[in-house]
């Protein structure tokens, strides 16, 4: 066996193994950030309002009672790989829905990242009612982004 097949195997491997163990990572944080935002969530209550606007600021972590209603696009972060920008619904006083607007994807690696990290990331932000959700593992370049412009978008559900 030539020294290039015996490194493409090795390669092979080591990759195979890295993706069973980011899998099972996306899987056991996801389970984890379900029980834990089930118990915040019990604990929370809820505000109404109503009106909505766009605007830019930012602050610290928060978690997001007293929101009010509407919609809300965060700012676009700029990462290494690529902007990535969130937008939050509110009803009810809660964040009902996040929907990512931008995010690296010009590139397979990007994007096969992404297609595994954006839904666990909104599904998080949605059940913690904050900004405060998990990150997983390989993908810390859109975790700062989302976080980033999700912070923005609930400070903003809140000044208005």
């Amino acid at each position: 066996m030539s020294a290039g097949k015996v490194i493409t195997s090795v390669l092979s491997v080591e990759t195979t193994i890295a993706i069973a163990i980011d899998g099972y990572l996306l899987f056991l944080k996801a389970d984890q950030a379900s029980s834990t935002a089930s118990t915040a969530s019990s604990s929370t209550s809820t505000a109404t309002s109503s009106s909505a606007s766009s605007s830019s600021s930012s602050a610290s972590l928060s978690t997001s009672s007293g929101l009010k209603d509407g919609t809300y696009s965060g700012k676009s972060v700029s990462t290494q790989w690529g902007d990535v920008q969130v937008q939050i619904k509110v009803s009810g006083g809660k964040i009902t829905a996040v929907n990512v607007l931008k995010y690296p994807s010009d590139n397979d690696h990007s994007q096969q990242i992404n297609d595994q990290a954006l839904p666990v990331y909104k599904k998080e932000a949605v059940e913690a009612q904050s900004a405060d959700i998990q990150q997983v593992s390989g993908a810390t370049v859109t975790y700062e982004g989302f976080t980033q412009s999700l912070q923005n978008a609930i400070t903003q559900a809140k000044e208005s």
